[in-house]
């Protein structure tokens, strides 16, 4: 497993910002409005002062560090980041999304959870953040069908303005000085958006949600959504879960009304794209099958979008498709061990034993999860005892 590396970059972000009218509000529609609520009971989830709530123990231990490096005068924003680097760098990565009780007590969480964290500790000096959203190696994407893309969270903690020197305070309207903490650093991940703080709190709760369809928790997977939804209430991934759910549940129709709304409204996103794909073929809609299908190919993709993609195409049998799609995903990413992964089971079906092995020893030197490692090298033992 992973450990902690956090890379922080002090940087000059230039504000720029969108207003929509209240009147445009009210013509978008409105998921909630779509979504079969008759078919879901309502579970009990996570409020948001728990996401961000930390023992009493830990906030002492988090102010006692704080006041001994303002002695030393240390910004604050930087303070957030000493404390994380000095506190948290034997934390472990893995998939789980966890408040911030939770990553302080198991140690242990994805990059959302660190996000959560660092903003648990951000409220405490009342420091001002915002977020860039990641895209990342997909987690779900073989999960029945559903094409899921993980994204994950950096942080940029705000230098609070009575510690700005006088020269930036003349164009403190302009940009914004801080401190930009990345967790795990050297997991390759790429750029995909801004974000705030109602972007970390949907994120969260569709994390779970995302977790609850993969294990067939549909009635919690529903109360996930519908809390996820009163934060980005036009988010594109949140219309594609909820579709995904009532494709679980066997309401096709109410699937396909989710859809094609987004789809209307350009709430489109590749996961969205995608899991319309598979339900226009469940229907047997040739038509919608194209035309998605047309739309697909067409839209830019980031290396894990095309493996998905490609992850997708092995399971309806479309090998040489699935072999395009990781060829450009490592074109874009030949970081990626995961890759080289995918292509050795496809020379591998194809009986290419020796380019197999050649791939796997490729995924192998770029694979840093120790796990996934150790897989790895015991398929390329499999393969070398077979000579």
């Amino acid at each position: 497993m992973n450990t902690a590396k956090l890379l922080t970059i002090v940087i000059f972000l230039f504000i720029t910002g969108c207003a929509n009218t209240t009147h445009q509000e009210a013509e978008r529609p409105q998921l909630t409005n779509l979504i079969n609520n008759e078919l879901f009971s309502k579970q009990t989830t996570p409020s948001e002062e728990a996401i961000f709530s930390l023992p009493e123990a830990e906030k002492k231990h988090f102010l006692a560090f704080f006041v001994k490096q303002q002695t030393n005068n240390i910004r604050t924003d930087r303070i957030v980041y000493n404390y994380l680097e000095r506190h948290f760098s034997n934390f472990t990565y893995d998939e789980d999304t966890h408040s911030a009780s939770q990553a302080v007590a198991l140690g242990q969480g994805n990059c959302i959870s660190l996000a959560v964290l660092t903003q648990s500790y951000a409220q405490i000096l009342g420091l001002e953040t915002s977020f860039q959203e990641m895209t990342s190696e997909p987690v779900y994407s073989k999960a029945d069908n559903i094409v899921y893309v993980a994204n994950h969270f950096r942080t940029m903690i705000y230098t609070p303005k009575d510690e700005l020197p006088e020269k930036d305070l003349n164009i403190i309207s302009f940009s914004r000085p801080g401190t930009l903490i990345d967790y795990f650093p050297t997991r390759g991940s790429v750029y995909s958006d801004n974000a705030d703080y109602n972007d970390l709190l949907s994120k969260f709760y569709s994390n779970l949600a995302a977790d609850a369809l993969e294990n067939n928790q549909l009635d919690l997977a529903y109360s996930l959504i519908i809390q996820a939804n009163k934060y980005t209430p036009y988010d594109s991934e949140l219309f594609n879960m909820a579709g995904v759910l009532h494709r679980r549940a066997g309401d096709l129709k109410s699937a396909q009304l989710i859809y094609q709304t987004a789809l209307d409204n350009k709430f489109v996103s590749i996961n969205l794209l995608s899991n319309y794909l598979v339900l226009a073929k469940q229907l047997g809609n040739t038509q919608l099958t194209e035309q998605l299908t047309s739309e697909l190919a067409h839209v830019e993709k980031n290396p894990f979008e095309l493996l998905v993609i490609a992850k997708n195409d092995l399971e309806i049998g479309q090998i040489n498709t699935a072999t395009k799609h990781i060829e450009q995903a490592i074109t874009k990413a030949p970081y990626i061990a995961e890759l080289y992964l995918e292509l050795a089971k496809i020379n591998h079906q194809k009986g290419n034993t020796q380019k197999t092995q050649v791939l796997l020893e490729k995924a192998i030197k770029l694979e840093r999860n120790k796990q996934r490692l150790n897989l790895y090298q015991a398929k390329l033992l499999s393969l070398r005892g077979n000579e």
